[in-house]
């Protein structure tokens, strides 16, 4: 992984640092990030109206653009933008050589500590912007005596999904319609329990499950069809019973005691797995009614139907909507 190069007084120092690569594939205002020249990962050097300024480049996309800080009123201010990536590669590379994530990021307060007042400073794929030499960025961020300037910085505009009356209605007739269905897979809870997979790959963050296209068909199946196949009312309980295992794996993870199934120390104690009955906090019946219907809602399309309504730019950490963001 490149080195890291955060600002522009950090590109100013590594650029001093570099010799010019002799090869045709380096311009001369160009140095590489490690001291190993890789060509994927650059840091060129330029200037327009605004001033001098450091690209990070990686491949084909600038990541980051780092101006050079200005004195103004005593202060001093500095103009950094980035561009956001969502390849694997891409995110690596913001959080080890920019020092930033990839989406949200949670500044520190007044205080020099996070709370629900830090403020969200968002670095997203989308751009809004493109600088004079029409290079795209999703973020705009003017920082004066270190600390973020709200009112001087932009980003890519972004926004929730909410749900209007006519949402809701659908939604409590979809409810309403699978309402039997789930009490029977309510009624069928000691035999999931008594089934349940507890696995690693399903508690850990960001784990659990995709789309998954038989449910999808079986649940459409259910919704539009007054007598269903048995298949498919057997493909809702399987789907059911995922729900059931997945509940219990990331309530395993978030045990301190509980050794969970599938993971790396779990191999090397010789897979001797806690079970559900060991989960401090058994699973109860409203949360797994809320797990299936989420399932249902997602199938039946019912979320695909929420009306997009845009967040303020650089809310507070408690008014983001981390689950439901989209720009």
């Amino acid at each position: 992984m490149a080195y890291v190069c955060r600002n522009y007084d950090e590109a100013l120092g590594t650029f001093a640092l570099r010799k010019p690569v002799r090869s045709t594939k380096w311009q001369p205002n160009e140095r590489p990030l490690d001291p190993r020249p890789q060509t994927h990962h650059r840091l060129i050097e330029g200037s327009n109206s605004y001033g001098k300024y450091f690209d990070v480049k990686l491949y084909q996309t600038v990541m980051a653009r780092f101006y050079e800080p200005k004195v103004e009123d005593g202060k001093r201010v500095e103009r950094r933008l980035y561009m956001g990536h969502g390849s694997q590669t891409s995110q690596q590379f913001m959080y080890h050589t920019l020092s930033v994530d990839f989406g949200a990021n949670r500044l520190r307060d007044s205080e020099d500590r996070y709370s629900d007042e830090s403020i969200i400073m968002p670095i997203y794929s989308k751009h809004f912007m493109y600088d004079e030499d029409n290079t795209p960025f999703s973020l705009d961020a003017v920082f004066v005596d270190g600390v973020l300037d709200t009112a001087q910085s932009e980003h890519t505009p972004h926004y929730r999904l909410v749900a209007d009356t006519d949402v809701r209605k659908f939604k409590q007739r979809v409810a309403a319609h699978f309402e039997p269905y789930i009490m029977l897979a309510q009624m069928r809870m000691p035999e999931f329990r008594a089934s349940c997979d507890i696995n690693y790959r399903l508690g850990q963050k960001f784990g659990g499950e995709g789309f998954n296209r038989a449910y999808y068909m079986a649940i459409q199946e259910m919704w539009t069809d007054p007598e269903p196949r048995q298949q498919d009312i057997d493909v809702f309980f399987e789907m059911c019973q995922k729900a059931y295992d997945i509940i219990a794996s990331k309530r395993g993870m978030q045990q301190p005691d509980f050794q969970v199934g599938g993971s790396w120390y779990s191999r090397q104690n010789g897979n001797k797995n806690s079970t559900v009955d060991e989960l401090a906090k058994p699973i109860e019946m409203t949360e797994f009614r809320r797990a299936i219907l989420d399932r249902i809602h997602k199938y039946v399309g019912s979320n695909s139907m929420k009306k997009p309504e845009e967040v303020k730019q650089f809310p507070k950490h408690s008014e983001y909507p981390r689950s439901n963001i989209q720009t």
